[in-house]
């Protein structure tokens, strides 16, 4: 959350196991260079980021967050999953309203297209 708050994504990079997944509302990403360009793409994607509320332990982590995307206000969800070391094994971002989603999406695509993935998915 600090990252997207402060729009830092390479923040994220010394955060990830190695062998992280990251879940999107779109897909699956696998392995720390792709989950943490993709998060770095989501972290310049969103605007006024305010997390609205954090839930769990060191272990799993559940944050609820609203942002803006272009013109749309979204809602958000990041769950964390920490492995004992408490680097992050597990991302999964949830995201609503669709017409919102949709315009992210959307962003994301422009975004990739721009600066794929480094690491075949």
């Amino acid at each position: 959350m600090s990252a997207w708050r402060s729009g830092d994504g390479d923040s994220l990079y010394d955060v990830l196991a190695e062998d992280v997944t990251f879940s999107s509302p779109v897909a699956d990403y696998h392995g720390r260079p792709n989950a943490s360009h993709l998060l770095g793409l989501i972290a310049e994607l969103l605007e006024e980021v305010d997390q609205t509320g954090a839930y769990g332990d060191e272990r799993d982590g559940v944050y609820a967050f609203t942002a803006r995307v272009e013109d749309r206000r979204v809602q958000g969800i990041v769950r964390e999953e920490r492995a004992e070391t408490g680097e992050l094994t597990h991302v999964t971002l949830f995201l609503r309203p669709y017409a919102a989603l949709r315009t992210a999406i959307g962003r994301m695509r422009e975004a990739l297209e721009r600066s794929p993935l480094p690491a075949r998915a």
